[in-house]
């Protein structure tokens, strides 16, 4: 159970990445820094993005705040059952926007990984 709560709260954390407001990185990193680089990692583009990614790109997002916490967690969980579920075609459909996730990420993803070092380095 513990577990399931730690990892609730960083893909809580993490969906805040993509919210229509000022991302508050020190805030974030904080919030993960007990998790290691590698699976903030995992859980930024494996899990995250792919379900929050939608609203950084929307041209009015509506989602501006917050995302509901219980409602990512089943987004994500679907998300999760889905691709096991899925054939080999859409696993490389798969593979595509994990690239493309990646590339429009890839300067968030930068920005965040030096504060968690920071926050990891003052403990």
């Amino acid at each position: 159970m513990e577990n399931q709560l730690e990892q609730r709260k960083l893909w809580s954390a993490l969906s805040d990445l993509f919210v229509d407001s000022k991302v508050d990185y020190k805030q974030i990193a904080e919030t993960v820094k007990n998790f290691s680089i590698e699976e903030i990692e995992f859980a930024l583009f494996e899990r995250v993005a792919p379900v929050c990614i939608g609203n950084m790109l929307a041209p009015i997002p509506p989602i501006w705040w917050y995302f509901d916490e219980d409602q990512l967690v089943l987004d994500i969980e679907s998300l999760v059952k889905k691709r096991a579920r899925q054939g080999v075609i859409a696993n490389c459909a798969c593979a595509v926007q994990r690239r493309l996730i990646r590339r429009i990420s890839s300067g968030t993803w930068a920005e965040l990984k030096v504060e968690i070092e920071n926050a990891k380095s003052a403990k």
